[in-house]
């Protein structure tokens, strides 16, 4: 059995995600149960740098995990956001300014595969990042798996268990981890292999490893 090794795919497709151990919880009541400043530099990090300096990265979000952040962080600098929703008239009523002032960061669509598409089709995109929520998640993994490159789980354990209400559904029988060398070839072609350790990291007593999964290839 082996593996895909092609890492540097541009523009590569990821899904981004850190989930507690063992069931891959990763919300409760719509927000984190966990607040590790690591892990957040972490996923800012590796969703806005770059190997190549022209090019720029594009986070792909569901609607409440949009509303979810708060509005002076929103859109994420450094990267092409965009939203999704069934309903974007809607959503467009509800964010009308910042999409005026940030015409060119922020994006909104109705269709997951389709966003995905039509980014592949531009040279200036070097990596598509999808960043939540759950249903976002689950729904990628089942119905368009194939569209997904690799997955930088963040593996979080606790010594006491949290209440969790939204899953990541990981299939292994489709995706199996990489070793740690490969993802800290992924670290230093962006710059950040002396900013993290991969493994055996601990914060308010929660640990975490950060990992790369790829589709296994039989």
């Amino acid at each position: 059995m082996m593996t895909s090794t092609n890492v540097f795919k541009s523009p590569k497709v990821s899904l981004i995600v850190a989930a507690l151990l063992p069931e891959l919880g990763i919300g409760n009541k719509g927000k984190l149960p966990w607040a590790i400043k690591q892990e957040m530099k972490y996923f800012r990090k590796i969703t806005s740098k770059t190997a190549h300096e022209e090019k720029r990265n594009a986070v792909i979000m569901g609607r409440k995990t949009y509303l979810s952040i708060p509005k002076r962080f929103r859109p994420l600098k450094d990267r092409i956001n965009i939203v999704l929703s069934r309903d974007v008239e809607k959503l467009k009523l509800e964010i009308g300014a910042e999409l005026i002032d940030n015409e060119d960061n922020l994006r909104l669509s109705d269709s997951l595969s389709s966003v995905i598409e039509s980014l592949q089709d531009s040279d200036k995109i070097e990596e598509i990042f999808i960043i939540g929520g759950a249903e976002v998640y689950n729904q990628l993994i089942k119905d368009h798996h194939d569209l997904i490159d690799a997955i930088y789980l963040t593996e979080i354990t606790y010594k006491d268990k949290l209440e969790m209400d939204s899953y990541f559904n990981l299939d292994k029988d489709l995706w199996i981890k990489c070793d740690n060398e490969k993802l800290k070839k992924v670290l230093e072609s962006k710059g950040l292999h002396e900013e993290f350790e991969v493994t055996g990291n601990i914060e308010d007593e929660f640990k975490f490893d950060f990992t790369l999964w790829e589709k296994k290839i039989v």
